[in-house]
Parts: structure tokens; C-alpha cells; sequence
């Protein structure tokens, strides 16, 4: 979603969100550590370029546990060549964890066009209660017999 000065991501793992401001501020010069960090953009041409500083150390770059200090800095570029997907490429520096910058190759998401879904989670020690969710998911028997 965007809006002069303004871009708003929601994404539908976690029910998360995203606010950058695109207005021509600055980062704060003291930010709090966050999740998502402190985030500015700025379009060059048909690319949105994100920087982002002040993310909070307890997260990680990717699922596998890359793990960054308080220096992290990331710098995303995402273009929408059509209506149907986006490019997105990631440029990570880290003086503390890396000895240079790293830039990953440009990774292209398809856009769904259907309505974002509630997203769940239950403790799934309770295998009936997530066999259940799953055949209610699937339009199967909500008591997960077959």
C-alpha cells in the first residue's frame, strides 16, 4: 500500500507489518532496536530503496540462524516489473559479523491476488487439535478422521 510519503507492506506470515517512510526523512539518530529497524525509502526511478538500521539483535537474516550485531545495516531495492510479481534484492553490512558487504542475487515473488489470510499458530502437542485445523483447512472431517 502506498500513499504520498508513505508505504505500508502487511504480510501475511504472522500477521506482520511494515511502515517506511518515503517523505525524505532521516533515520532517527538514536533508534530503538526493532524487529523490522529503523526503515526510510526513497525511490530511484522504478526502484524502492529501503535502508534500514537499529534492528534489534534477537533477530535473525534469514530462517537458518544468520545471525548480525547492532551495526547491521540493509539495504533492500524492490521493482515491479509488471502487475504480477516483484524483484527484490538485499544488500546486508555488518562490520561486526561480516568483512565486507553481501548482496544477494535478485529473488522474484509472484503476487497473489487473493484476500491476505488470518495466520495461526497452535501448540501443536496437541496433535488432534492440529490434525483437526488441517482436514477443516482442507474441507475435510473437522475431527481429523479420515
Amino acid at each position: 500500500m502506498q500513499t504520498p510519503g508513505l508505504f505500508v507492506q502487511l504480510d501475511e506470515l504472522n500477521n506482520n507489518w511494515r511502515v517506511v517512510h518515503t517523505d525524505g526523512r532521516p533515520h532517527n539518530p538514536e533508534p530503538d532496536p526493532s524487529f523490522d529497524g529503523d526503515e526510510v525509502g526513497h525511490w530511484e526511478g522504478d526502484t524502492l530503496a529501503i535502508d534500514v538500521i537499529g534492528i534489534d539483535e534477537r533477530t535473525w537474516n534469514n530462517f537458518t540462524g544468520w545471525f548480525h550485531s547492532d551495526q547491521e545495516h540493509v539495504i533492500e531495492r524492490i521493482t515491479r516489473p509488471s502487475m504480477n510479481y516483484l524483484v527484490v534484492q538485499v544488500t546486508i553490512e555488518d562490520p561486526k559479523v561480516l568483512s565486507k558487504p553481501w548482496t544477494s542475487a535478485p529473488r522474484v515473488w509472484t503476487l497473489g491476488h487473493e484476500d491476505l489470510l488470518e495466520y495461526y499458530c497452535t501448540n501443536n502437542q496437541d496433535v488432534d487439535q492440529y490434525k483437526a485445523l488441517k482436514a477443516k483447512e482442507s474441507g475435510g472431517d473437522p475431527s481429523g478422521n479420515k
